[in-house]
């Protein structure tokens, strides 16, 4: 009989840790993806003229960049992932007015070879600087880091250096 109470026991606790262990999973996959993107916010509600926007750059398959000048660039989240996205040679845009939002379901539509056309909901866009566009240039490896250089010292006049007798 003791024999069996020590292998109840053993099975319990077996059993117990096997599910923590499984519930604990989600927490951790979860704590690596917020780390990973600690940085972004895909919240953007923004909105923009289909009229102004000039060129764009695929980050990945799911994020890109819209420039309507210049200066001013849009970072726009994608619903799902569009893996013929960085393939395809120009982007089309669906939208019921002049007009491309988060909402109301525009969305981005483009040639996939031999599938005809994909169209993909957008979740967010955010209008962003140009120094945040360079920083997710950065990010996605689509821009080398800049390099900074120290500067040379310069030289003062007066801090020669004397010779003691």
């Amino acid at each position: 009989m003791n024999n069996y109470f020590y292998k109840k026991i053993n099975i319990k606790h077996i059993f117990i840790l096997f599910t923590l262990g499984i519930l604990s999973l989600p927490v951790i996959i979860q704590a690596v993806d917020l780390e990973s993107d600690l940085e972004l916010d895909y919240r953007g509600t923004d909105c923009i003229s289909l009229l102004t926007i000039r060129d764009y750059t695929v980050l990945d398959d799911r994020n890109l960049l819209i420039w309507s000048s210049p200066k001013r660039a849009y970072f726009v989240r994608l619903f799902s992932r569009a893996w013929k996205l960085k393939s395809s040679f120009q982007i089309g845009t669906l939208s019921r007015d002049n007009w491309l939002c988060p909402y109301g379901g525009d969305a981005l539509v483009f040639d996939s070879i031999g599938r005809g056309q994909d169209k993909i909901s957008i979740t967010s866009i955010r209008r962003i600087s140009r120094d945040e566009a360079d920083w997710l240039l950065v990010r996605f490896g689509k821009k080398d880091p800049a390099v900074e250089q120290t500067p040379t010292p310069k030289s003062l006049e007066g801090a020669e250096v004397e010779e003691l007798n």
